[in-house]
């Protein structure tokens, strides 16, 4: 087996590994806490008959180490069970789970385009213009807006854009027409704010720590033009590098979608998890978490690989 193979294989068995830990962790978790799911789907229409009734519709009679192999059985074949919440008591997690990724994918994606396109040319601005005051300037915004928390950035941009200016909707995403498009702006501006801040400053380090190269002094002394020698020898160079951070970030988009989802009222997995979690719905918040986890897992997995790819190094 070569050295590229053994590494991906001791990679996916690390994830099926995590995976399941994961999967167990977060059933133990909703098991053990002391809010009762039938008690809270039923809440007024509370009788001992209809709370047996919906315990074994729902298996919750059955010993736990049956639950737990129904559980595992059932994130095999792909069957996430039913919702045990009172607002959407009995629906497919499965058909919840189709509405909310989607959404999810959609605010992540367009988030993660535009913090690469603000934040990168920041941070290439700010390396060429180094301790000049562009990028003193620059630096100090992409810090502010890092900085600052989303729970405190888009409270204040709905107050201001939204309820005073009245240039944008505050809640809302993707309703047909112009409106639906105008939903979109606040939220996914507000989630790319802060990656923005972070690609800039990554971008804009990794770009100085190889302009600092005895490479790129070489080129230089050989009379090459400065923008032959950022452009072919100084960029190109912090791919690498720059690879390596937004492997992680793409899962960071999809798991820190919570506060805005929650904040804008974006119907995707985020608030979903934040409406099970409050409601004691078990199936939900499980397969949310794992789903979640099973993304970011992936997506690191399929970092390492790429990473390994390019750099002999890492799988030796």
């Amino acid at each position: 087996m070569t050295n590229m193979a053994a590494f991906a294989v001791r990679r996916f068995l690390a994830m099926v590994i995590v995976l399941y830990l994961i999967a167990t962790l977060v059933f133990l978790i909703a098991h053990a806490a002391p809010v009762n799911p039938v008690y809270q789907a039923l809440d007024q229409k509370y009788t001992p008959r209809a709370a047996a009734q919906l315990r074994h519709e729902f298996g919750l009679d059955q010993p736990l180490w049956r639950q737990y192999s129904n559980y595992i059985g059932g994130l095999l074949h792909g069957d996430l069970g039913k919702s045990e919440s009172r607002s959407t008591l009995g629906e497919s997690v499965s058909g919840m789970l189709k509405r909310g990724v989607p959404v999810t994918l959609k605010l992540g994606f367009m988030a993660l385009m535009l913090a690469l396109v603000v934040g990168l040319p920041v941070g290439l601005i700010s390396a060429i213009k180094q301790n000049s005051i562009i990028d003193h300037g620059t630096q100090g915004l992409m810090i502010f807006v890092y900085a600052v928390p989303t729970f405190v950035l888009a409270p204040l941009a709905q107050l201001v854009i939204g309820a005073q200016l009245k240039w944008l909707p505050v809640t809302g995403w993707g309703d047909p027409g112009v409106l639906g498009y105008k939903e979109m702006i606040m939220p996914v501006c507000i989630y790319a704010a802060g990656l923005a801040g972070y690609f800039s400053k990554s971008f804009r380090s990794f770009l100085l720590e190889v302009l600092n190269q005895d490479y790129i002094r070489t080129a230089r002394a050989k009379g090459l033009q400065e923008r032959v020698v950022l452009y072919t020898h100084a960029i190109k160079n912090t791919l690498l590098p720059l690879a390596s951070i937004v492997g992680p970030v793409v899962a960071y988009l999809i798991t820190g979608a919570f506060i805005t989802e929650t904040l804008f009222s974006i119907p995707g997995v985020g608030n979903f998890t934040v409406e099970s979690t409050v409601n004691s719905d078990y199936p939900v918040i499980e397969a949310t978490v794992v789903l979640l986890a099973a993304f970011v897992v992936v997506v690191n997995f399929l970092t390492d690989i790429f990473y390994a790819l390019v750099d002999p190094r890492v799988r030796l």
